[in-house]
């Protein structure tokens, strides 16, 4: 056992919310210049493990705790916390992102000096320097990611929690985070990390725990838990070797198919900022497309473009026999769907089945067929049952799928999924590569990703876009280039 001063020691017998037991049976202690990795099936208890080791647990987000939890090395704050979603992170107290990170310093009542050098030394390790002085609200999912990272590493805590702090990065900056996390390791800082990236978990950690409905499967040396994970619980999924097989074959490129989706010299942008240029690109029926490409590139604005949330400056949309163009959004959601990357941003309604028949209705279906169609489509991603359900108490990853099938229930011809993966498990991600197969007999369907896996496994081909325009076309490689080169 390590003789390392120890950052976290957790014993908990039990927590639960509202009397319903999620964590059983927990005994964690990590020292410092470790880490840990955390994997499970969703609803595992993973992120709730990661709240409670991060000290938020009973405070921020009520809780009965029956069990302790020590931060022995102490600290102001003993740990720092990353969340999920990056847009919870931000505190929005500050104009530029450099602003933003200095948050946490400036609570701290730091030194300006050394505030400077925590900002400046937290943006070098998240690989976000070149952030510092842009707006977070006009940052993408990934480059808010970034932002998050470096405002808890900003904190200097001996103990840092990251709840799948990898789901919105392109596998560059993925790359990157790994090589700052050993780094900080190497320092002597101590890192859990929930992560369903299996891979990354092989590659980074140095134990990893896996979780089952509330309590500890496997603990051990990473490459002997994860190898083991198929026949412990299969709604995890297996660790892949590089270079295995996507599931499905790939499919050529339907030349002869009716276009769903044609663009021609399309710009767009946010203020003075131009991020869309001269962008032309055509899908046909019966495809499933993956967008691809580096934070920042340009995928999710040209999502919210093509359904009008985000004016073009330049250019042509269609969908269709449809001209988009001059559309206002509410027409545009007659022929085309978008799942955003936080699926609370589009649930409003009280009840699952409700929120799934919102757009048929509004759309002019009669209570019947909305209803059928809404429940198709909740059974596709596997939320048949759970009907009466209120969308605010599903876990963040059946949010999603809720969110994916609201849209599709409305039965766009096109329809755009924004990083649908993240934080799924297996059995998660084979709903909604279900939805797409649906959704591919319709019409055409766009997944923007940096999970090239679920790419090779659901999609035909990918559109790589580069600094706002397409640069390349074809097959899914997992070596894939996101350059554009």
């Amino acid at each position: 056992m390590s003789a390392a001063p120890l950052a976290l020691s957790m014993r908990l017998r039990s927590v639960a919310y509202d009397g319903r037991v999620v964590l059983r049976d927990i005994a964690i202690d990590i020292p410092r210049g470790e880490i840990v990795g955390i994997a499970g099936h969703v609803g595992a208890g993973k992120s709730t493990l990661a709240v409670a080791a991060a000290g938020l647990l009973g405070r921020s987000m009520p809780a009965t705790i029956d069990g302790t939890i020590d931060h022995p090395l102490g600290g102001r704050p003993p740990a720092a916390f990353v969340f999920a979603n990056p847009s919870t992170q931000l505190t929005e107290l500050g104009e530029t992102v450099e602003e933003e990170v200095a948050v946490g310093p400036e609570n701290q009542a730091l030194p300006s000096a050394e505030i400077r050098a925590r900002v400046d030394g937290a943006l070098a390790l998240a690989d976000a320097s070149h952030l510092a002085l842009r707006i977070p609200r006009e940052l993408s999912g990934g480059e808010l990611q970034r932002v998050a990272l470096a405002s808890a590493l900003a904190l200097d805590a001996p103990l840092l929690v990251l709840d799948e702090p990898t789901a919105q990065l392109d596998p560059e900056a993925a790359a990157e985070f790994a090589e700052a996390i050993r780094e900080l390791r190497d320092r002597g800082l101590a890192v859990l990390i929930v992560e369903q990236n299996l891979e990354l978990l092989a590659a980074l950690a140095d134990r990893v725990i896996v979780l089952a409905d509330g309590a500890v499967l496997a603990s051990g040396a990473p490459l002997d838990v994860l190898a083991r994970i198929p026949p412990l619980d299969a709604r995890l999924g297996s660790l892949r070797a590089p270079g295995d097989a996507g599931a499905r074959a790939h499919r050529e490129k339907n030349e002869g198919g009716a276009p769903v989706l044609r663009i021609e010299g399309l710009s767009a942008g946010y203020a003075e900022r131009v991020v869309l240029n001269d962008l032309s690109l055509t899908i046909d029926s019966g495809e499933v497309v993956a967008w691809i490409g580096r934070n920042g590139a340009g995928k999710s604005t040209l999502a919210r473009t093509i359904m009008g949330l985000v004016s073009a400056r330049a250019g042509r949309i269609g969908v269709g026999g449809t001209d988009l163009t001059e559309l206002p959004v509410h027409e545009r959601a007659r022929v085309v769907g978008l799942v955003f990357q936080d699926p609370r941003r589009q649930l409003f309604s009280r009840t699952v089945l409700e929120e799934a028949m919102f757009g048929p209705r509004t759309l002019g279906a009669t209570r019947a067929l909305a209803m059928a169609q809404a429940r198709e489509a909740l059974l596709v991603v596997g939320l048949g049952g759970r009907e009466d359900a209120h969308p605010g108490d599903l876990a963040p990853q059946s949010q999603r799928r809720l969110a994916i099938a609201s849209s599709l229930a409305s039965r766009p011809h096109f329809l755009m999924l924004d990083e649908p993966t993240a934080g799924q498990d297996a059995e998660g991600r084979g709903f909604i590569r279900a939805a797409l197969e649906l959704q591919r007999s319709r019409g055409a369907a766009a997944v923007i990703t940096h999970d090239l896996r679920f790419a090779q496994d659901a999609c035909d081909h990918n559109v790589t876009i580069t600094g706002g325009h397409v640069s390349h076309i074809g097959r899914i490689s997992l070596e894939t280039d996101f350059s554009g080169r």
